[in-house]
């Protein structure tokens, strides 16, 4: 990572929080990863057992314990900045006020999941992503995991000390994100683009889709697209990028997912990162960087399709055919480029703006 790079952003102006030092953001990350792995545990006991009953389990002690760890070193790093007379908002690290709210968040969810359980039961496989409670979880690691890619993004030092937090960060708050959208996780399974037909005593045989399947895919590819490169493009809107990163916040969210379903589709993992490696092609050719919007823009469109590819080469070898025409599935890799295409474009639209807007004129 470049941190000599142009960018378009003004300094960001002075607050009265105090900003949080590499050292502290790393603990902050420990924390948040031992979340995490609470997260994708618990996926893990959902996807493959059979009769919970129970919302004291495990996994919830080892999710529940990692979120008391974020919350008691968030709550720390407030107190050592609190001072008499100062407002304990005001006493919240520089970056750190959507974890604090985060921590709120979760607490209230957990609670609020506890009784869920005890009054509806222990959801199963979809279900579980819809309920309430789950998505108030969800949303809370999110902002607990995103502190410091926050922290990195409102400080004006740009050294790379203070970016390896907020890329680690970005990965971790794109992989809950992925958690809770997993039904739409393309490398979670195989069958995504498939139809099968059976018969008796045969093997089950390749055949054509509905429409209705081509539109739940093209839907699943494009959520997975945004939980996947979202989280690049913004760290690439700051900062110039070695182009291992964006192949691995590709990579690693892609794997953990299909760990989390016990390997049902082992294969889907090297698909995964031969995808990745094209990514970092793709950034190392048209090198992206922080002031040059047409290159952010080309890789933001590109990265996404030549991470799909490899996905429908797969599974054609795997399976031996696709279900999907050539016109459907390349339509779906432009699709997705396109939609990377238009957020980056807005995106460098509305920032741009807001920088031009708050930078002072000549006196």
């Amino acid at each position: 990572m470049d941190a000599a790079a142009p960018h378009v952003f003004a300094i960001p102006p002075a607050s009265v929080h105090r900003p949080t030092t590499g050292r502290e953001d790393t603990i902050t990350l420990a924390a948040g990863v031992w979340l995490l792995v609470g997260t994708y545990v618990d996926g893990w006991a959902h996807n493959n057992l059979r009769g919970l009953e129970t919302f004291f389990t495990p996994w919830h002690a080892v999710l529940y314990s990692g979120f008391a760890a974020c919350a008691a070193w968030i709550a720390a790093l407030t107190w050592r900045r609190h001072a008499p007379g100062m407002r304990w908002r005001e006493a919240v690290p520089a970056g750190y006020g959507g974890a604090a709210a985060g921590v709120v968040l979760f607490l209230a969810s957990g609670a609020g999941d506890l009784a869920w359980h005890t009054v509806f039961g222990i959801e199963q496989n979809i279900s579980a992503l819809f309920s309430p409670s789950h998505l108030g979880l969800a949303t809370g690691g999110f902002l607990i995991l995103g502190a410091p890619f926050s922290a990195a993004w409102h400080s004006p030092v740009r050294l790379w000390p203070r970016l390896v937090p907020a890329v680690a960060s970005a990965v971790l708050a794109g992989m809950v994100a992925a958690f809770i959208l997993q039904e739409f996780a393309v490398f979670a399974r195989h069958g995504l683009i498939q139809t099968y037909a059976t018969g008796a005593g045969a093997h089950p045989a390749v055949t054509v889709p509905t429409s209705s399947s081509i539109l739940v895919s093209l839907a699943s590819f494009l959520v997975s697209t945004l939980a996947l490169f979202v989280p690049v493009l913004l760290l690439s809107l700051r900062w110039r990028l070695h182009p291992a990163v964006p192949a691995a916040m590709a990579l690693i969210p892609s794997a953990a997912l299909q760990v989390m379903v016990a390997l049902r589709d082992a294969w889907l993992v090297p698909v995964a990162l031969a995808g990745s490696i094209l990514v970092a092609a793709v950034w190392a050719v048209v090198r992206p960087a922080p002031g040059h919007p047409a290159r952010l823009m080309t890789a933001a469109a590109l990265c996404p399709v030549v991470f799909w590819g490899p996905y429908f080469a797969g599974v054609a070898l795997h399976d031996g055919a696709l279900s999907f025409s050539p016109e459907v599935w390349t339509g779906t890799l432009v699709w997705t480029g396109l939609a990377m295409l238009g957020i980056a474009a807005l995106t460098l639209k509305v920032w741009g703006g807001a920088s031009a807007a708050s930078t002072p004129g000549p006196r």
